[in-house]
């Protein structure tokens, strides 16, 4: 119920915590592709043969452009791309699905794998990674960042969409995001002084989101639905689904004051429909004095 209404609903008074133990090893590889396509395809290709990294992530040229201006850091030359693919756990583990990880790179049309030999070679290699959201203020004044879900088997395609969406709405896109869960973190940049650009920023993110849909994915993957992203809902469920998640709210809330108006369509703004007393003390459950 909680996942079911992303984060708006609800207070989490006891959490519970798996402790695990620290990796043995971490197997750490920087790949460029000479497209976007191409490198999303590689992770279609590394997760349909059922290696699970601990991390695969996902920078493009814009994405490159900004961490090295930021933070020095250094990546293959002429890529429109790269992946960082790391693997984790018991050594043994590790040194096996290595080998499955050499193939399916060399298969995969890469021009440059490069392998962390140290730990200060991977921090090297992840560096850009951590900084890239906040290194793209370096090539715009203003940003938005997306988040959508494909299938994993649909990330080329969908990457090279958003390609073309961007070109068509004259906006530069960079794209950085956790590519082994199919969740898209397109950044698309915009001059807020520029009249008209933020609304061309907005449609071009709405877009987005309409083709995760369309190819089967979701309008959201970890940032939620909120104000933003409410009026997609109807894109993905049906009026009775839409009612349903209602009536399961109005159950735990009936007085409505979690978080209100921030997640179902043509939902009014709080401030525009709550006047006088709060909803508990019309309900005489608790007094200002």
């Amino acid at each position: 119920m909680f996942t079911g209404n992303e984060g708006l609903f609800g207070i989490a008074l006891e959490i519970t915590l798996q402790l695990l133990p620290r990796p043995e090893r971490f197997h750490t590889v920087l790949a460029g592709y000479g497209s976007l396509e191409h490198a999303g395809d590689a992770v279609s290709e590394i997760i349909a043969s059922g290696l699970l990294p601990g991390a695969i992530e996902i920078m493009d040229t814009l994405a490159l452009e900004a961490a090295k201006a930021s933070v020095r850091a250094e990546y293959p030359e002429g890529c429109e791309a790269v992946l960082i693919i790391e693997l984790e756990g018991p050594r043994e583990v590790v040194t096996e699905q290595s080998k499955r990880l050499d193939t399916i790179l060399a298969a995969s049309k890469a021009v440059g794998v490069r392998v962390a030999c140290d730990g200060a070679e991977r921090l090297a290699i992840w560096k850009g990674r951590k900084n890239a959201f906040s290194a793209v203020g370096r090539l715009s004044p203003d940003f938005i960042v997306q988040d959508g879900v494909v299938p994993r088997r649909k990330l080329g395609e969908a990457l090279r969409r958003v390609g073309e969406m961007s070109r068509e709405a004259g906006l530069r896109c960079a794209n950085v995001f956790h590519a082994g869960d199919g969740n898209l973190h397109p950044l698309i940049l915009f001059d807020g002084r520029e009249p008209g650009a933020l609304d061309r920023a907005e449609q071009l993110a709405g877009r987005i989101l309409q083709m995760c849909v369309e190819m089967g994915g979701s309008i959201t993957g970890e940032h939620g639905v909120g104000v933003e992203k409410r009026e997609f809902l109807s894109a993905m469920f049906s009026p009775d689904e839409i009612d349903c998640l209602q009536r399961l709210r109005a159950a735990f809330d009936p007085l409505g004051i979690a978080n209100p108006g921030k997640m179902f369509p043509s939902a009014e703004a709080p401030s525009l429909q709550q006047r006088g007393l709060h909803p508990l003390e019309k309900a005489g459950l608790i007094s200002r004095e």
